[in-house]
């Protein structure tokens, strides 16, 4: 239950983040930056209802690479959002999705680990 509180926490943060930049970006929006909270709320529906599937013991390091993995995809949302509405762009906001996937898909590599590899 305090997983679910913390991820709800976050997510309506995010939603009230983005209710308030929209507001003050002059009519221009986002789709990035208006969706980013829903990213959060799936993505920590989604580790919850893993986490009544395996043990505490694997779910640690699991738990710390999904969730480095979902604050870059958050964090890329964000700066991608902001960076449309403001009209620009960054060549470097592809490395947050590479290093999001990345860290993403070592998670569910570590969660089919056994018990003898987590010591």
């Amino acid at each position: 239950m305090k997983k679910l509180i913390s991820y709800g926490s976050i997510s309506l943060s995010l939603f009230l983040f983005q209710l308030v930049y929209h507001h003050f970006s002059h009519g221009v929006s986002s789709a990035s930056l208006r969706y980013a909270w829903l990213i959060m709320a799936g993505a920590g529906l989604i580790w919850w209802l893993v986490g009544r599937l395996f043990s505490n013991k694997q779910l640690r390091l699991s738990s710390n690479l999904y969730h480095s993995g979902l604050a870059c995809f958050i964090t890329w949302c964000l700066l991608s959002g902001v960076l449309e509405i403001a009209g620009s762009d960054s060549p470097y906001l592809w490395l947050y999705v590479l290093f999001g996937s990345g860290f993403i898909c070592s998670s569910l590599i570590t969660l089919g680990w056994k018990e003898k590899h987590m010591r």
